[in-house]
């Protein structure tokens, strides 16, 4: 009899202490769920991390070129810090893509760059180099090829429409 009793004891113990597990079970696909466990939960000591950043996602391209108008099918674009080495970086295609490139990475910590623009044709191009969103430099040619030496100090070139 006494095993009998301590039986049904446990049995209802555990009947009790399942029905009260199922009952604080959340569904997480319920919308409220979360209503539901923030007004139990104490939000002084929680610690929650900064989202994840890369540091290429923290500092954004200094130099940049925009492709302002071509009528040329291609424009290969090259830089460096000097003319000796400079490479290429991006072809522009009139078959779309791109309109703003960012210089490569070794370069933006410069102060001045060397930058050329060549076209596939004899056609104009019209290109605007920037530093930190600012107009440095208007290219512009008919055939052939454009170089220049850009410097951040540079004053902003007015000349270049495409980035106003």
């Amino acid at each position: 009899m006494r095993d009998t009793k301590r039986f049904i004891t446990c049995a209802a113990w555990s009947f009790i202490g399942f029905a009260g597990l199922a009952a604080c079970t959340i569904n997480v696909n319920d919308g409220n769920a979360n209503q539901t466990l923030n007004r139990n939960v104490n939000t002084a000591n929680v610690f929650t991390p900064a989202a994840a950043t890369t540091p290429a996602q923290q500092q954004r391209a200094r130099w940049t070129v925009a492709v302002c108008s071509s009528r040329s099918s291609e424009v290969t674009l090259q830089a460096g810090p000097n003319e000796t080495d400079s490479r290429t970086f991006a072809t522009w295609r009139a078959s779309g893509g791109e309109r703003i490139y960012e210089l490569p990475a070794r370069l933006q910590n410069l102060s001045e760059i060397h930058f050329r623009a060549i076209g596939a044709e004899a056609n104009p191009v019209e290109l605007c180099v920037l530093y930190d969103g600012r107009p440095k430099k208007r290219v512009a040619f008919d055939e052939g090829s454009e170089n220049h030496t850009v410097a951040a100090g540079d004053g902003d070139d007015d000349d270049c429409r495409c980035t106003q």
